[in-house]
């Protein structure tokens, strides 16, 4: 089975604000496009986040696109993800939106409700997605139009380093299993039997995570109704306490090491340095954490409700205002639909969405890719239905999750209140 999703729309915010957006205007240009040539070729911008690795492997599909279509050339625009949605407000305030732009998360419903993003059903010559396999397609539709095409599916996992397990004399857990309680307790044994320096987890604070934790429990994040969260206090506090129970009995660093694993560089981490067990992940990262043999397996508290979902791990999207949509679609086309694109890309942006071109990748992947397939393969078996799309104002929930998470580590609050606190602050975002 590959990616069988239940059908869906995405509906997403971001942190892009309203008077930025309101400066662009909506609607692409009236005017007749003009058909470039070998001689005179058309220009598009194609703006998008990553590493210098993803720039390397885009960049050189870029060249593949253009050998295959010399009336068009594409300028490529890379940004570390840090500063690519403040670089975008503000090119898009500017009324200088690239041709086509990567969004992700909560950014394609901002985008889209103020006209940024151009109703891809409007094209003349629609974008094939023929190939797609089921469900993916609507995961870039909101309110039935569709605005973006993924690039790639992933989902939230957890990571696990076998060597770190061995070294400390701890099985690997059954994922079909195991509970969070488990977790705690494997947790603490990895770093009793480990070298100093090494620790059996760290925290994670993920918005889209926390979708997970708050599913596990059977409630939504946030209620159908988007105006509040649907997370209760007692569901927060019970993640933040457990974060705090983990630090203090020495299964997750110091706060102050973990603003520092947070921050840092994939190879970088405690993970991508051989000193963690385990490590709630976004499954597409795994191959970037380290060159040891790692596991991705389903976290606990996934049976009998689980709470992981198949989502998009990027989106391409074209511009409403852009003067050449149909260069831009075409190579939006390429992104996700040519063979040779994917044995370029392979799973840097998720697991292909066009089943051919995962056939294609599949025997390309390292081992960790491999079992990123196999693990999405998986997720897609439970046919868990997607949450409902996050609202808009829920732009900021990740910042003011991780900020009370902090205080919480740093022993500035107590779970309890930071809970009160998250929840105030964000159905304040929610109510604006």
């Amino acid at each position: 089975m590959v990616f069988r999703l239940k059908k869906t729309t995405l509906l997403a915010t971001s942190a892009l604000t309203a008077a930025a957006l309101l400066l662009t205007g909506c609607g692409a240009t009236s005017s007749p496009e003009k058909e470039g040539t070998a001689a005179d070729p058309v220009t598009i911008r194609f703006a998008w986040w990553g590493n210098d690795a993803r720039a390397k492997a885009t960049f050189d599909v870029i060249k593949a696109f253009e050998a295959e279509n010399p009336g068009i050339k594409v300028k490529g625009e890379n940004t570390e993800f840090s500063s690519y949605w403040d670089k975008m407000a503000t090119q898009v305030a500017g009324g200088d939106t690239p041709d086509v732009l990567a969004m992700s998360g909560s950014y394609p419903s901002e985008y889209s409700s103020r006209g940024v993003l151009l109703d891809l059903d409007t094209l003349k010559d629609p974008i094939d997605t023929s190939k797609f396999a089921p469900g993916t397609v609507e995961l870039g539709q909101i309110d039935g139009k569709q605005y973006t095409i993924t690039a790639g599916v992933n989902s939230m996992s957890m990571v696990l380093d076998p060597a770190v397990f061995k070294a400390a004399g701890v099985e690997l857990p059954d994922d079909e299993t195991w509970t969070w309680d488990e977790y705690q307790d494997i947790a603490t044994k990895i770093t009793e039997n480990s070298p100093k320096g090494t620790f059996g987890t760290t925290p994670m604070a993920n918005d889209s995570f926390f979708a997970v934790w708050a599913r596990q429990g059977g409630e939504p994040l946030y209620a159908d109704d988007g105006k509040q969260l649907g997370i209760s206090e007692a569901r927060v506090t019970e993640w933040l306490q457990m974060n705090l129970d983990l630090q203090k009995s020495g299964a997750s660093p110091g706060a102050s090491q973990v603003v520092e694993d947070v921050s840092a560089q994939p190879e970088q981490t405690l993970i991508g340095q051989g000193k963690q067990g385990m490590k709630v992940s976004w499954s597409n990262q795994m191959n970037s954490y380290s060159g040891n043999e790692l596991l991705m397996v389903k976290m606990p508290g996934e049976t009998p409700t689980g709470g992981a979902w198949l989502r998009s791990s990027m989106e391409y999207g074209i511009s409403a205002k852009s003067e050449n949509t149909a260069a831009a679609a075409k190579f939006v086309s390429f992104l996700v639909n040519s063979e040779e694109a994917g044995k370029l890309i392979k799973s840097d942006r998720g697991m292909p969405a066009n089943v051919d071109v995962r056939a294609t990748v599949l025997p390309l992947l390292k081992d960790n890719q491999k079992k990123e397939a196999a693990y999405l393969d998986r997720i897609a078996e439970m046919k868990l239905t997607p949450p409902l799309p996050f609202p808009a104002g829920s732009s900021a929930t990740m910042e003011v999750l991780n900020r009370n998470m902090t205080d919480v580590l740093f022993e500035k609050t107590t779970p309890a209140e930071a809970a009160k606190k998250f929840i105030d602050e964000v159905n304040l975002n929610l109510a604006k």
